[in-house]
């Protein structure tokens, strides 16, 4: 019969383990089953206590080097950032799926009902309102050539004569179809200046304009007072309210007040050439501003060449200028309700706490200063828009002066 083998001591087979290799921290649980009924021992726990103790007296670990140190320092660091990621990412999926949850609980289909088609009552009395056209910067007598521009742009007075056919055809369309819904009966057009080109206002500008000045204001003021006459056919009374620009003034800037200008000559030539027309009436001072007022709403209107601007973007000249213009009409007991102005060539609205700010385009489109100079243009377009008698200023449309295209 064979011997049975003998079991180790607790203490050589604890060394056994060791030169195993076992982590004198993780000896395995059989080894502690093995030895609990040993005497020494009071069961598992003290067999592990035990044994695990006189590993790590007999065997002390050796001291971490300053390298291994810094090591187990960077690695616990990580874990301890990495605890406290997964906390708040679950704290942040837990209250998102709390909200859903809530939003979801809160969510009710709507009972279904009858959905009657909205028709217009042609019978009932809808409040008159008024068209006002805003006419700046047509700067007549610019001449841009096809071929100076590699085709981006073309301007001449040919191309002008047949734009107010295109601001006529516009207008007429607007009215009419709007005509079908209230009354419109009043037109007020604010003319806002650069009406012509001039000659002299900045350098080489003979080399720019196919028509000479004296001939740009004999033309242009022929071709809007064609305009006024027929826009009678549309509207019961014309309201036209004026202001100089820059382009045509006389003389070099500052040489001589800002009413000594050829658009103020065009305006009072205007005049007197429609006096017969007792449905057109006239607003014109020698001041470079004007307040038109509409159902009790002020617009003021001035051109706006004063005006500071960054790489042609005005905004915020146009912001303080509104600003100071609110405090020095007040010395007159005056406010106004929506800003007018010209001159940039960037059509545009700008909104405000208690002032809407209107900004008209032009009739060239994009110039060789703006195209080369800016590397910007704009469509050349002038705008309308209605007031209401209760609404102030409602809908509004850009009267877009492009020639249409020959179709093939």
């Amino acid at each position: 019969m064979a011997k049975k083998k003998s079991k180790l001591a607790w203490r050589e087979r604890a060394k056994q383990l060791y030169a195993e290799g076992v982590d004198v921290n993780a000896i395995p649980d059989v080894v502690y089953e093995e030895y609990k009924s040993d005497k020494v021992f009071k069961g598992k726990t003290s067999a592990k206590n035990t044994i695990s103790r006189f590993l790590r007296e007999t065997y002390p670990p050796k001291p971490k080097t300053f390298e291994e140190r810094i090591e187990a320092q960077k690695s616990s660091i990580v874990t301890r950032e990495e605890k406290k990621r997964d906390k708040k990412l679950l704290t942040k999926i837990a209250v998102t799926d709390m909200i859903i949850d809530a939003t979801l609980d809160a969510l009710k289909a709507r009972p279904l009902r009858e959905i009657k088609p909205f028709e217009v009552n042609l019978d009932r009395t809808y409040s008159e309102e008024t068209i006002v056209l805003m006419i700046s910067d047509i700067q007549a007598g610019t001449y841009i050539s096809s071929e100076a521009s590699g085709g981006l742009n073309e301007y001449n007075w040919s191309i002008l004569e047949k734009q107010f056919d295109q601001l006529y055809i516009g207008l007429e369309e607007i009215v009419t179809r709007h005509k079908r819904v209230a009354p419109i009966k009043s037109l007020h057009v604010h003319l806002i200046g650069d009406i012509v080109e001039g000659y002299d206002i900045f350098k080489g500008q003979t080399r720019q304009i196919d028509t000479e000045i004296t001939e740009q204001a004999i033309g242009v003021k022929d071709l809007l007072c064609d305009f006024l006459q027929k826009a009678l056919h549309l509207f019961d009374k014309i309201h036209v309210v004026a202001v100089p620009g820059n382009h045509g003034r006389i003389g070099t800037k500052g040489e001589n007040l800002h009413y000594v200008s050829w658009d103020y000559i065009v305006y009072k030539w205007m005049q007197s050439e429609l006096k017969n027309f007792d449905s057109i009436t006239w607003q014109i001072t020698k001041s470079w501003w004007q307040i038109d007022t509409i159902y009790g709403y002020n617009f003021l209107m001035f051109h706006g060449d004063d005006i500071k601007s960054w790489q042609g973007i005005p905004y915020y000249g146009i912001d303080r200028a509104a600003k100071n213009y609110h405090e020095l009409l007040e010395l007159l007991g005056l406010k106004y309700n929506y800003l007018e102005i010209g001159h940039f060539h960037v059509p545009s609205e700008l909104s405000g706490v208690t002032t809407e700010k209107f900004i008209n385009g032009c009739w060239p489109g994009g110039s060789l200063y703006s195209m080369k100079g800016l590397v910007t243009a704009n469509y050349p377009v002038q705008k309308l828009f209605a007031v209401h008698p209760t609404q102030g200023v409602t809908y509004r449309y850009p009267i877009k002066l492009t020639l249409p295209k020959k179709r093939k």
